[in-house]
C-alpha cells in the first residue's frame, strides 16, 4: 500500500474542505449583511413619513443607538443585553416571534423604534402645542426613548461628568454625522434651568416650545396630504349637504326619504331613528316652500314611501302638496305631528314597540343629542325629547307603557337636572344602574363618551362640528345606518376624553366629515388623525 499517496490524498481532501467551507459560511451569512448607508437612508425616509415622525429625529436616534447598523461583522443582530438591532429595540417581554422579526428584519425593527417613539411623545408631558412638526416638541420624548428617569435630567448627567441622551441626540442632528447623507438641523434644547436636578419634568408645568422653533416640513406636508384625502361631504348649504349625503349614502335610491325642515333641529333629531329603522335617509326643506334641489333628488331616490315629521307649523301644507306631486308614483306619503317637538318626538318612539331601551335628550339644544340620537338608532333605540326641569307629559307617557331595561341620558345637569332624572327614574320604573348619563365637560367629550360606549371598535368615524347642527343632523341618518360613530370635533386642542377614545382605536381607522373645509378644518381633523393607534403600540 502507498502510505505516501494516501497522506498526499487525505491532505489534498483536508485543504478542499477548508477552502469550501468558510465560502458556505459566507453564504449562510449574506442574508444578514446591513444595506448600504444610503439604503438605510431611503429606509429611514419612508417608514418617518408612514409613521409621522421627523425623519431627523428617527435617524439621529438609531445612530445614537446603532450607528445605523443591524447586525455586526459576523452577520449576527447588534445587542446590549435585551436591545436589539438598528433602534436597539427593547425585546423585555416580546413574544418569540416579534423578537424575531426585530432581529432579522431591518424595516420592521426600524418601524418599531418609530412606533416606540411615537407612544413616548404621547406619555410625557407635552411641550407647547404638541405639533409633532416642531422639532424641539421632541425633546422628552427623546429622554424618554433612553429611560425616563433622573439619569437623563441634564443636571444629573452634567454632575456625573455626562451629556443626556436626549442632548446627545440633538447635538447629533446638528451635526454632520454621515457627510451627504444627512441634513445637519438644529434643535433647541429645554433649559436645563427648568427642570430641578433629581426630577423628571412634570405633566403640571406648563412646557413652552424652546425658541426659535425648527420644523419637519416633509413630515407635515405628508400628514396633510393624507388628509386631503378624506372624504367630505358638502354643500353650498345645509340643504344641499343634506342632498349630498343622501346621494353618498344611498347611490342607488331609497324605498323610504325622511323629510324635515331645515331651520329647526328637533323634528330631525327624533327622525334620526326613524331613518335607520326605515334605510332612508334624511332630506331638509324649507318650511314654507319644497326647496328645488329637493325635488330633484326625490325623483332620484324614487321612493316608495315619504314621511313628513312635524305638523304645518313646521313644514307647511304647501310642501306637503310639492312633494305629493313629485312622487306621483305613490300614495304612501305620511306625516308624523305632535302637538310639539315632544309629542312629535314621543309618535316617533312609539313606531318602535320592542325597543327595550330608549335615548333622552333636551329639546332645546342640539350638541349631546346629536351623537347620541345616531348611536342609540344604531342599535334601535329611538330617542325623546325632555325640557331640562320637567318632563313633558308626552315622554311621561311614553315612558310609562313602555317595558324599559335602559335608557340613556345626553348631558350632564345643564341639559336634563337631577329632579327630571328622578321622574324619569319613577315613569319608567327603572333602578339607578339602568339609567345611563352620558355627561362630559362639554360637548365634544359627551360626544366621545357616547362613541366610545356604543362603538368601541369603531373603523370608521362621521366627523361634524359641534357648532352648529344642520351638516350633522342629515349625517347622523347615515352614520347609523353605516354603524359608525358622529363624532364632534373643535378647532384646538382636542378634550381629554376625545383624546382617550381615539387613542384606543387602530390607526387604520378612518374618517369621513360632514361639511366644507370652512367647518372641519384640516387642522382640526390632522389634530384627532395623530392619536389614532397610540393604545395598540
Amino acid at each position: 500500500m502507498d502510505f505516501r499517496r494516501l497522506r498526499l490524498n487525505a491532505l489534498i481532501i483536508v485543504l478542499a474542505v477548508t477552502m469550501i467551507l468558510p465560502f458556505f459560511t459566507q453564504n449562510a451569512e449574506a442574508a444578514n449583511r446591513n444595506p448600504s448607508l444610503e439604503e438605510i437612508s431611503a429606509k429611514f425616509d419612508r417608514i418617518a413619513k408612514e409613521k409621522n415622525v421627523p425623519a431627523a429625529i428617527l435617524k439621529a436616534v438609531a445612530y445614537e443607538e446603532s450607528e445605523w447598523r443591524q447586525w455586526n461583522s459576523s452577520g449576527y443582530v447588534v445587542s446590549a443585553g435585551p436591545n436589539l438591532g438598528i433602534m436597539q429595540v427593547n425585546s423585555s417581554g416580546l413574544n418569540s416571534a416579534t423578537i424575531n422579526k426585530l432581529k432579522n428584519d431591518i424595516d420592521y425593527n426600524i418601524a418599531y423604534g418609530a412606533d416606540l417613539l411615537k407612544s413616548k411623545y404621547e406619555a410625557v408631558p407635552q411641550i407647547g402645542d404638541g405639533d409633532p412638526n416642531k422639532l424641539e416638541n421632541w425633546y422628552f420624548a427623546l429622554w424618554a426613548y433612553n429611560c425616563w428617569n433622573t439619569r437623563n435630567n441634564p443636571n444629573n448627567a452634567a454632575a456625573a461628568g455626562r451629556v443626556a441622551y436626549q442632548d446627545r441626540v440633538i447635538r447629533t442632528i446638528a451635526s454632520d454625522y454621515l457627510n451627504g447623507l444627512v441634513k445637519p438641523v438644529t434643535i433647541t434644547p429645554v433649559p436645563a434651568s427648568l427642570i430641578p436636578a433629581g426630577t423628571v419634568p412634570s405633566a403640571k408645568v406648563a412646557w413652552t416650545t424652546p425658541q426659535p422653533v425648527h420644523y419637519a416640513q416633509s413630515v407635515k406636508v405628508v400628514a396633510m396630504e393624507a388628509i386631503d384625502g378624506v372624504n367630505r361631504i358638502a354643500g353650498t348649504d345645509r340643504i344641499e349637504t343634506a342632498v349630498k349625503i343622501a346621494q353618498e349614502g344611498w347611490p342607488h335610491g331609497s324605498e323610504s326619504v325622511i323629510i324635515a325642515r331645515s331651520d329647526q333641529f328637533p323634528d330631525a333629531l327624533a327622525g334620526v331613528a326613524l331613518a335607520k329603522e326605515e334605510n332612508a335617509p334624511i332630506l331638509l326643506t324649507a318650511s314654507d316652500e319644497l326647496d328645488a334641489r329637493v325635488t330633484a333628488e326625490l325623483k332620484r331616490l324614487k321612493p316608495l314611501t315619504v314621511i313628513i315629521l312635524g305638523g304645518e307649523g313646521a313644514l307647511g301644507s304647501g310642501v306637503e302638496s310639492e312633494i305629493k306631486k313629485v312622487v306621483s308614483w305613490t300614495e304612501d306619503i305620511r306625516r308624523i305631528a305632535g302637538q310639539d317637538r315632544y309629542d312629535t318626538a314621543a309618535l316617533i318612539a312609539e313606531s318602535f314597540p320592542e325597543a327595550e331601551s330608549i335615548a333622552i335628550a333636551t329639546g332645546s339644544d342640539f350638541p349631546d343629542a346629536l351623537s347620541l340620537a345616531s348611536a342609540a338608532a344604531g342599535q334601535g333605540c329611538p330617542l325623546v325629547l325632555t325640557a331640562k326641569d320637567s318632563l313633558p307629559e308626552a315622554t311621561k307617557t311614553l315612558l310609562q307603557n313602555k317595558k324599559l331595561k335602559t335608557v340613556y341620558l345626553a348631558g350632564g345637569e345643564s341639559a336634563i337636572s337631577s329632579a327630571v332624572l328622578e321622574e324619569i327614574q319613577q315613569n319608567a320604573d327603572l333602578n339607578d344602574d339602568q339609567i345611563i348619563r352620558f355627561a362630559g365637560a362639554n360637548r365634544y367629550e359627551t360626544s366621545s363618551m357616547i362613541a366610545a360606549s356604543f362603538y368601541p371598535l369603531a373603523s370608521k368615524i362621521y366627523i361634524a362640528t359641534g357648532q352648529n347642527f344642520p351638516d350633522a343632523l342629515a349625517g347622523a341618518a347615515l352614520a347609523a345606518n353605516q354603524n359608525s360613530p358622529l363624532l364632534l370635533l373643535t378647532e384646538g386642542k382636542e378634550p381629554a376624553k376625545t383624546v382617550s377614545f381615539l387613542k384606543t382605536l387602530p390607526i387604520s381607522t378612518t374618517f369621513e366629515v360632514f361639511g366644507g373645509f370652512e367647518i372641519v378644518t384640516n387642522e382640526t381633523l390632522l389634530s384627532a388623525k395623530k392619536y389614532l393607534g397610540i393604545m395598540s403600540i
